[in-house]
């Protein structure tokens, strides 16, 4: 498949996911929240998007490119497709934690009628530049189990549910429950990451470095060990949502993209006859 393809697929979905799963993000994010008490659940809950809407279309490229390829290259088996997702991530995870940071500190910032941008806000109470790739570690201890689980049983899945002769509407919707199912069950998993990953990236809006054993403690001694599990639910639901909109859209893009091609290739070969 032509990398155009792919990252136009990629680019689409991407889009798609942040215009319509961003408010159960923010959500999430203030559960997870040291000051969730204190947070208004459903108020600005579009707060820090323009960052993520910058940086997801490369990153979600760069993803989609890394990880055809590196598949490509490696014989058809469930771990092969753990290791090309864990590779995709790697790569992916380092464009895409600045925006994580200032999008997750504008998610809990409350906005004062006149007062500044959350997302302006967000980023002038960063310590220094470097605090943008703050939580880059605990964004790849995440991503690295999640895509490892979800993408083996998503292919596994995707080749039981969808076959060639189905139509382009048909195939994205198959394709997007099985990515739904395979990571809703991969987010639950790794919930207790993602809590220690959203705290140590709003620490960096308060000026404050955190080690991923200082947050664990923290949260165990103020919460109990069902606080490692906070937002676990909500992001099963927003994973299953998500992750169907995401990989559905990035499937059925690639599949429209592939087929529009080759009935050009068709038409230009009769034309040479």
């Amino acid at each position: 498949m032509p990398n155009t393809d792919i990252l136009l697929s990629g680019a689409v979905a991407a889009i798609a996911v942040d215009l319509l799963v961003y408010p159960l993000d923010t959500i999430k994010t203030r559960l997870q929240s040291p000051s969730h008490r204190h947070l208004p659940l459903f108020r600005g809950l579009y707060q820090g998007l323009g960052p993520i809407v910058l940086a997801t279309v490369p990153s979600s490229g760069c993803f989609f490119t890394v990880y055809e390829f590196v598949r490509s290259h490696l014989p058809s088996h469930p771990l092969s497709n753990a290791f090309s997702s864990g590779c995709a991530e790697i790569c992916s995870c380092a464009i895409i934690t600045p925006a994580e940071v200032i999008k997750q500190n504008a998610q809990v910032l409350i906005r004062e009628p006149g007062g500044v941008n959350t997302t302006i806000a967000a980023f002038r109470n960063l310590k220094s530049m470097r605090d943008l790739w703050s939580g880059y570690g605990a964004l790849i201890s995440r991503n690295l189990p999640y895509t490892a689980l979800q993408f083996p049983v998503f292919e596994i899945l995707k080749k039981r549910w969808v076959t060639k002769e189905m139509g382009v509407t048909e195939w994205a919707t198959w394709a997007g429950i099985a990515a739904g199912s395979s990571g809703s069950v991969a987010a639950v998993l790794t919930t207790p990451v993602d809590v220690v990953k959203t705290r140590i990236m709003l620490a960096a809006g308060e000026q404050r470095k955190v080690r991923v054993r200082e947050v664990v403690k923290e949260v165990l001694r103020g919460e109990g060990f069902h606080g490692l599990w906070r937002g676990g639910a909500l992001r099963a639901v927003w994973t299953f949502a998500g992750s169907g909109l995401f990989l559905g859209t990035y499937e059925g893009s690639k599949l429209w993209l592939e087929r529009r091609r080759e009935a050009k290739e068709g038409v230009e070969e009769k034309l040479r006859l």
